[in-house]
């Protein structure tokens, strides 16, 4: 069985297009980040986040648990709460954020109209989708029947289950309508749905946007930022791949008691912390008799899928092999891209 995955779509709906007719597969998994902006004018979406962030700043000095929204709602309902404390024009912001939230909404939900047309035209095999930080519940839209957010599919003898989301704030997107990541540390004891939930269902397959801690989830600023409850359940398990996303800057393949744990970067281009960063990148996964034996990290460059690194899977390991040129067509530092089972690159 062939899996293509590409995480981290960010609206590349042509490069999307290009992968599904231009490739061939038994199933694609498509997983987290599916949109990346939430309005078609960079005005509203300007407009948007500075309200956004002002009144996230706001609820930080409230005890109720509410969302933007919420707020936005409950200062246009009892305005005269509000104008003493703060600029006399919060009404209005109020008002705009409304009316913003829902231009975004009906935003969102058009551009998964136009990606569930490029999967039914040009797809050739089953497609399955995970949402994440930067989009909103898929129940609720056109990828309705694809998402395997917390959900499972049967495919090929194998169990596939996905959970996506990642425990941060999106500034741009709709919070209230975005996939929750239910995992919190209560009373000293950690709170994690996700591990929960692969707990129940023991799957082959773990497609997850936010990485397990300590396995891809680096931020050069911050650390290791990935969940501790996936990690927990890792390394209580051997499924035999893990694939993930949601950071780009940590890339890679590894394997971990059995388990192959894979992020192949974004594939669609991206502004991070350490400025843009160009996409293209994916992964052809070859799996046979319930074991994954091998991986090739691809790169999408105008219409051709070019190989970068060709991994083999045995039982001694990862044995990588770099494809020739591979340095200058790819903007991903591929000496590091193969790690130990403690997530230390291996010297390519």
């Amino acid at each position: 069985m062939k899996i293509i995955y590409a995480t981290d779509i960010h609206d590349a709906l042509k490069e999307l297009r290009i992968l599904l007719s231009n490739t061939e597969a038994d199933l694609y998994l498509l997983s987290g980040d599916i949109l990346y902006k939430a309005f078609y004018d960079e005005n509203n979406i300007y407009d948007f986040v500075c309200i956004q962030d002002e009144f996230y700043g706001i609820l930080k000095e409230m005890p109720e648990k509410m969302y933007p929204y919420d707020l936005a709602t409950e200062i246009l309902r009892f305005p005269e709460k509000y104008s003493a404390n703060h600029e006399a024009d919060l009404v209005r912001k109020a008002a705009d954020y409304r009316r913003l939230f829902q231009i975004a909404a009906k935003t969102m939900k058009e551009k998964y109209e136009l990606i569930e047309g490029l999967i039914e035209k040009y797809s050739n095999a089953e497609t399955l989708v995970l949402p994440g930080n930067y989009d909103i519940d898929l129940r609720y839209t056109a990828l309705s029947a694809r998402s395997i957010h917390h959900a499972t599919r049967e495919f090929d003898r194998l169990t596939i289950a996905g959970y996506g989301g990642a425990p941060v704030a999106t500034s741009g997107i709709p919070e209230k309508l975005s996939v929750v990541f239910h995992e919190r540390i209560i009373d000293g004891v950690l709170y994690s749905e996700p591990e929960n939930f692969f707990d129940d269902i023991v799957p082959d397959i773990c497609v997850i946007h936010n990485p397990a801690y300590g396995f891809f989830d680096r931020i050069p600023s911050m650390g290791h930022v990935g969940s501790q409850g996936l990690r927990n359940y890792l390394d209580d398990h051997s499924p035999l791949l893990a694939v993930s996303g949601h950071v780009h800057e940590d890339y890679g393949i590894a394997k971990k008691n059995g388990t192959i744990l894979l992020n192949p970067s974004n594939f669609g281009g991206v502004d991070s912390i350490e400025g843009y960063q160009p996409g293209g990148t994916y992964a052809e996964i070859y799996i046979e008799n319930k074991n994954v034996h091998r991986v090739r990290l691809m790169i999408l460059k105008g219409e051709e899928s070019i190989p970068l690194m060709d991994i083999n899977v045995d039982e001694n390991g990862l044995h990588a092999v770099m494809m020739p040129h591979s340095k200058e067509l790819s903007h991903l530092d591929l000496t590091a891209f193969v790690r130990d089972a403690s997530g230390r690159p291996i010297a390519q």
